[in-house]
């Protein structure tokens, strides 16, 4: 690592220690006032996203296209991280922008928020985000959340817990259903990640070239959380499972796409059918 390096991940681990180890999980598990006002916020937005049935997903992967997120506009999105990239040049918009990534967090400025709207994100995070409005959803693990939702039988909501399987896909997904979808499209999960080098630990350095949709979503040398994709794999078949169990379709409709955990389906196919359905 360079100086800037060493000196962006001394503030992250500074900074990440008493409000993501520390702050975060004790506001979220003995605040009861805000445990209740949080409940009754995320029943509110429930109730405005009601009448839904499909929805679509939206990774950042490289295979993304503007012209198929315009065409999938009759149905309401979740995406992520630095999809307002694309904003300038789209009139299209999610109806539900999400975050999960601390070191992400930690690099981003207020002012990345602004046309996202509110932002919902783990609880542990929430001292990490400097979004100005944010509404937060129980972390768990993976393993609690298969036992939870897979194993067991408990009812998914953010209040319960999403997992986070590694990847914001599987929080998003996970979102969908719980915003009643019963069929969720996912479009723009490449699953490959050729341009990082692992230099430490979880971080590896961002090498160039293309492991998103905007080429300036990354800068070459940037340090940036390492991809797993055994926990990221284990993560989408816990989520496969949770929604079989319930009777939800989810189909990878991404241009390309190297994730074999949904059925696999075409743009096409997904607009004619919404088109069907409307």
């Amino acid at each position: 690592m360079n100086f800037e390096q060493m000196r962006l991940m001394a503030s992250f681990y500074a900074k990440a220690v008493p409000m993501m180890k520390i702050a975060g999980p004790l506001n979220a598990r003995l605040n009861s006032g805000f445990q209740r006002a949080r409940a009754a916020r995320w029943e509110t937005l429930r109730q405005s996203l009601a009448g839904h049935d499909s929805w679509l997903v939206v990774g950042n992967g490289p295979s993304l296209r503007i012209e198929d997120l315009e065409a999938l506009s009759a149905i309401p999105a979740v995406a992520s991280n630095k999809i307002n990239l694309l904003f300038s040049r789209t009139s299209w918009r999610p109806r539900l922008y999400t975050i999960g990534d601390s070191l992400l967090m930690h690099k981003l400025p207020a002012e990345h928020y602004d046309d996202v709207g509110e932002v919902l994100l783990p609880d542990v995070y929430t001292f990490m985000c400097r979004a100005r409005s944010k509404l937060t959803w129980r972390f768990i693990s993976d393993p609690e959340g298969e036992r939870k939702y897979v194993s067991g039988s408990e009812t998914l909501a953010p209040t319960n817990g999403f997992f986070a399987g590694h990847t914001i896909t599987c929080s998003n997904i996970q979102l969908a259903i719980w915003a009643g979808a019963r069929r969720v499209y996912v479009i723009g999960v490449d699953h490959s990640y050729k341009s990082e080098n692992v230099v430490t630990g979880k971080r590896s350095t961002h090498a160039g070239g293309a492991d998103h949709f905007d080429p300036n979503y990354r800068k070459p040398g940037e340090v940036v959380n390492t991809a797993p994709i055994d926990g990221m794999e284990r993560g989408y078949h816990y989520v496969r499972q949770l929604a079989d169990k319930r009777g939800v379709e989810v189909i990878n409709i991404s241009r390309k796409t190297a994730l074999t955990a949904f059925e696999l389906g075409t743009v096409e196919d997904a607009v004619e059918a919404i088109a069907k359905k409307n």
